[in-house]
C-alpha cells in the first residue's frame, strides 16, 4: 500500500499541520505551510513543493495517482481528522503540507516591475494582490515586516497558490529598497495633486502601495519622488486596497500593450 493510515486525533503529524495552519512563526521555524484543496495540491506538485499529502478516506479513489505518488509521503484519515485540520469554512478532502522555498537578495542590478505592500493586513486582499500581479505579467513582490503571512492558509486560498510561481521577498525594508532601486519609484496616495493617468508607465516601475486603513506611512511617502492618485468621479472617497493595486497596474499594462 502506498499511503500510510492514520487514525488518531492526537497524531504528531495531525498536531503539527494543525500548529502550521495557525502560526506563522511555525512556519517560518520549519519551513514548512498547509494547503487545502485539489487545485493547491495540483499546482504545489507542479512545482516540486509538495512534500506531504492527506486524503479522507472517502476519497481515496478519487486522489489515488496522488497516493500512489512515489515521491510524496501520503496518508489517509478519517473525516473526524481532516475536520480538525481543516481550520477553512469550507469541506476539503485533500490537504498538503508543502516547502517554503528559501528567498533571495533583491538584486537592484536587474531593472523590473515591483510591487512594495506596506503594513497589508487582510490575506483575501493580499490574495487578490498577487493575482493582480500574475495577470499584469509582474513577478517580483516586496512585503514589510508587518505584512500578513504570505503563506496564511487564507492568502494561499485567495491567491489560488500563485505565490507558487511568484519572486516573494518578506520583511523588507522599504526604505531601503526605494534608495536602492534604479527604476521609477511610484507611491498611490489621494495626499497629491498628480494623476495616475499622468504618468508614463512603460518603463519598470516599483508600486508602493500601503495598509488598508492608514495607506502608505508619511515616512515611506516621503521617500518616494513620484506620486499619484486614483481620480475618481463619484463620492467614494477610497478604494479598497486590493482594487486600487488593480486599477494601477491595469493601467500600466494597457499602456505597454498599446
Amino acid at each position: 500500500m502506498p499511503y500510510k493510515t492514520i487514525e488518531s486525533r492526537d497524531n504528531t503529524l495531525i498536531k503539527k499541520i494543525v500548529k502550521l495552519s495557525q502560526s506563522s512563526s511555525y512556519r517560518k521555524e520549519l519551513g514548512l505551510a498547509v494547503i487545502y484543496g485539489a487545485h493547491l495540491v495540483d499546482e504545489a506538485i507542479k512545482h516540486n513543493i509538495l512534500e506531504n499529502v492527506i486524503v479522507v478516506d472517502s476519497s481515496i479513489a478519487k486522489f489515488n495517482n496522488i497516493l500512489e505518488n512515489e515521491h510524496l509521503t501520503s496518508y489517509v484519515v478519517t473525516q473526524n481528522i481532516i475536520e480538525k485540520i481543516n481550520l477553512l469554512d469550507s469541506f476539503v478532502e485533500i490537504v498538503g503540507v508543502i516547502r517554503l522555498p528559501q528567498e533571495q537578495l533583491i538584486d537592484y542590478t536587474i531593472v523590473k516591475d515591483y510591487i512594495l505592500l506596506e503594513n497589508i493586513q487582510d490575506p483575501g486582499n493580499l490574495g487578490t494582490i498577487l493575482r493582480v500581479a500574475m495577470a499584469c505579467g509582474i513577478n517580483s513582490i516586496c512585503l514589510s515586516a508587518n505584512c500578513v503571512d504570505i503563506y496564511n492558509p487564507k492568502v494561499i486560498r485567495s491567491s489560488q497558490g500563485l505565490q507558487f510561481g511568484l519572486n516573494i521577498y518578506t520583511n523588507i525594508d522599504l526604505y531601503d529598497f526605494v534608495t536602492n532601486y534604479l527604476g521609477k519609484v511610484i507611491a498611490t496616495t489621494p495626499h497629491t495633486d498628480k494623476n495616475l493617468y499622468d504618468y508614463n508607465l512603460k518603463q519598470s516601475i516599483a508600486w508602493v502601495f500601503g495598509n488598508e486603513g492608514a495607506g502608505v506611512t508619511s515616512e515611506l511617502l516621503a521617500k518616494v519622488n513620484n506620486l499619484a492618485k486614483i481620480p475618481m468621479i463619484g463620492q467614494a472617497e477610497s478604494l479598497n486596497i486590493a482594487m486600487a493595486v488593480t486599477v494601477c497596474v491595469f493601467e500600466m499594462a494597457r499602456q505597454r500593450i498599446c
